[in-house]
């Protein structure tokens, strides 16, 4: 099955939503084509129904483990492999069907079985889940909308394992209403990888526009729904811009490439290497979540374990646990307000942070948490000892502690004790050890929770919480364990904490302690006021006043603006101020307020805002834009110069003109007087001969038309302007 998504503009009945940013506007139009395999035919389904869903727990699949950079590396070998079975399927789709021929992928057969094969209820079960995830980021982002149709090259099939071919209207004639093409798979995988997903086209901004997004048939089970829709989430969100390779095209407000989006260092502390994105409202957003406001933190770890599919592709899962972009996703994977900082940070987009979820892990812990190893963390953040029970970070459980004996020893910065070979379960962890909730163990969930234990005044729901216990009914014991855990109910009244044992509630101590109750021996220990019942920012040293309007960085008590804004707080505009607006638009447009005053390329608007002239953009319109055939050559601009780079493609190499001329028809009389040029191009030879039809023609007949051709030829005798037309729709650098 191959599906088509159009993330776009234009307004339709059924799909209709408006997002608006200041002047930002962003709508969602969802088309799903069938690709039919015999005939490379793609016909439109209107028959499609989307269902919203909450989110819920799944039994047979607990996680998906992501292999984006490894799909991005990957590259196919050339030529056909002695033995290989004729395939029935065409060129760019090796996916299971009926008839059982297998699909190859690198070097290897994959043996098919019917879990692979896409039947209607697993279409039914994808189609659903991503309806779920087109209207999540239809309310989460927002995007500068494309100029008419979105025009894309076709320069190359789009994504991995031979990619998907691009219809051929969509190259041609533009896709209208769309700022990004997703086209879907469903093609086996292996282990427990559940999706994958590439970026494959980019305008000349470096936003990618079209990506291959693909999804494995065996894990499109009814058990697996919750957790298909935050894979899908994650896998779009590397299409986006949560990817290395994007990271070079990110752009500040004025539209320049990013100087710094991550750096790498020595960590003393850390005892090993780390790289730390530094984009200003990712940041931002960290201390906030962290109340890490010392100068000791300068950015947000990407992950360093999990081989070449994780690592640096994703948040360190030591500092972020359950966040969507840590290596691994589970059905309790949140959206934090970091990964929307980072999109945002892009300059490609405009984040709506009410789309962000609460994320626990970490929460309010410090500096100390982001910048020390894990095993100097207090309270349930760690643990070493496998005998002990605890509650988990987040109180939502009760929980053991995981620690391993593994059959060779840990890297030397994850010793965390005497034995060289111990240490926590999860290496993108960092093998950190911590309490882990157990099967039965929750607090919150009744159904899958063991029955609480009234000897010791336990009560399970909603609205209770682990906590640390020695409490027993009076005339019982609790056996050989005088200290543990339990469940108990808790409520936040009147700026307190009060908790609850068989009925009766008693008020705790604000900054957490021992209680007792009538009719059991022993206590309860509460927990701060602040675990359970603050919702904002614990008061922290190094606070700033009023959090910076969120327009700045907070270092040390001081805020730091973000271009645009000035005062103690950030809270002043220095391009627009409701309060005077009044008296100062004849001001401003007159001496001019906006940044550089436009730098004279664009009109300077009351609010501040520059409204630049076709050839120029950024937020002082000092940035030059290029031609449009720059990025349907799959070229990025920067600064009105094309650039052209193949590492951006997945699947594609730079290669020498002379090694492509015998796979060439049109292109070839180009290149034999190029030698030295070169071209992005795939391996396989019947793709290069597709990319002719599909791409160059289209582009040398609108560069040169015939009636054109035919006066410059005929009458003026001269090929000049053929050749170079053919010369620009071929791309020669």
């Amino acid at each position: 099955m191959e599906v088509i998504i159009r993330f776009g503009l234009r307004t339709i009945t059924r799909f209709d939503f408006k997002l608006r940013f200041a002047a930002v506007l962003l709508q969602i139009l969802l088309i799903l084509l069938w690709f039919e395999a015999a005939t490379g035919k793609l016909r439109e389904r209107n028959d499609l129904q989307w269902e919203s869903r909450g989110r819920g727990s799944s039994e047979n699949i607990v996680s998906h483990s992501c292999i984006h950079d490894q799909i991005v590396e990957e590259r196919r070998r050339p030529g056909r492999k002695l033995g290989e079975p004729t395939l029935s399927s065409p060129t760019g789709t090796p996916s299971c069907n009926p008839h059982g021929d297998p699909p190859i992928y690198g070097d290897c057969w994959y043996n098919c079985t019917l879990d692979d094969i896409s039947g209607e209820d697993k279409r039914r079960r994808l189609r659903k889940a991503l309806g779920q995830t087109a209207d999540w980021f239809k309310r989460a982002l927002a995007v500068e909308p494309v100029r008419g149709n979105l025009r894309l090259s076709g320069y190359s099939a789009c994504g991995q394992d031979g990619g998907v071919q691009l219809p051929r209207e969509y190259v041609e004639d533009g896709v209208a209403g769309a700022d990004l093409v997703l086209l879907v798979t469903t093609r086996p995988t292996t282990g427990n990888t559940l999706a994958w997903a590439v970026a494959c086209e980019r305008d000349q901004w470096g936003r990618a526009i079209a990506g291959h997004v693909n999804v494995a048939p065996r894990h499109l089970t009814a058990e697996a729904e919750t957790l298909l829709s935050a894979t899908l989430i994650h896998e779009v969100m590397h299409v986006l811009g949560f990817d290395p390779h994007a990271f070079a095209h990110f752009r500040d407000e004025r539209k320049r490439r990013r100087s710094q989006v991550t750096v790498q260092t020595m960590d003393e502390k850390l005892g090993r290497m780390v790289t730390r994105v530094v984009l200003p409202h990712v940041v931002m957003h960290s201390r906030h979540h962290y109340g890490a406001f010392s100068e000791n933190f300068t950015g947000l770890e990407l992950e360093d374990g999990g081989g070449r599919g994780t690592s640096g592709s994703h948040w360190e899962k030591r500092l972020l646990m359950n966040e969507i972009m840590t290596g691994s996703v589970d059905t309790r994977s949140v959206v934090s307000k970091m990964t929307l900082a980072l999109l945002e940070d892009s300059g490609w987009y405009q984040a709506n942070y009410s789309m962000a979820d609460r994320l626990d892990w970490g929460r309010n812990q410090g500096t100390d948490f982001v910048t020390s190893p894990c095993n100097l963390w207090k309270g349930a953040y760690h643990c070493n000892a496998t005998n002990l029970s605890g509650c988990t970070y987040n109180r939502e459980a009760e929980g053991y502690c995981p620690i391993i004996n593994y059959s060779g020893d840990l890297p030397q910065w994850a010793r965390y004790f005497p034995q060289a070979n111990k240490g926590g379960q999860s290496s993108l962890a960092d093998y950190c050890t911590y309490f882990v909730a157990y099967s039965d163990g929750s607090c919150t969930d009744t159904n899958s929770a063991r029955a609480p234990d009234r000897m010791l005044g336990e009560v399970r729901g909603s609205n209770s919480r682990c906590m640390a216990s020695s409490l027993v009914r009076t005339g019982f014991v609790r056996g050989s364990v005088t200290q543990g855990n339990g469940c108990y109910q808790h409520r936040c009244v009147n700026n307190s904490l009060e908790v609850a044992v068989d009925g009766i509630w008693k008020v705790c101590p604000k900054s957490g302690g021992p209680v007792q109750f009538p009719g059991f021996n022993g206590e309860l220990i509460c927990p701060a006021y602040h675990e359970l019942c603050s919702t904002g920012t614990v008061s922290m040293s190094g606070q700033c006043p009023n959090s910076c309007n969120f327009n700045g960085d907070c270092v040390n008590g001081k805020c730091h603006c973000f271009l645009g804004f000035h005062g103690h707080d950030c809270s002043k505009s220095e391009f627009y101020d409701p309060y005077w607006f009044y008296y100062l638009v004849m001001y401003k447009i007159k001496h001019g307020s906006c940044p550089s005053n436009c730098n004279e390329r664009g009109k300077c608007l009351p609010n501040g805002v520059c409204e630049c002239e076709n050839s120029r953009t950024g937020i002082d319109c000092s940035t030059a834009v290029c031609d449009e055939q720059c990025s349907l050559h799959g070229g990025v601009c920067d600064n009105g110069v094309c650039e052209f780079r193949c590492s951006d493609y997945a699947g594609y190499t730079c290669q020498n003109s002379s090694t492509l001329l015998s796979s060439l028809s049109v292109c070839k009389d180009v290149l034999e007087r190029e030698l030295s040029g070169q071209h992005c191009a795939p391996s396989e030879a019947s793709i290069l001969q597709q990319l002719e039809e599909v791409v160059v023609m289209p582009n040398y007949h609108r560069l040169f038309p015939s009636g054109a051709r035919k006066l410059f030829n005929n009458v003026f005798g001269s090929s000049y302007c053929d050749a170079a037309a053919k010369r620009l729709a071929c791309w020669v650098k």
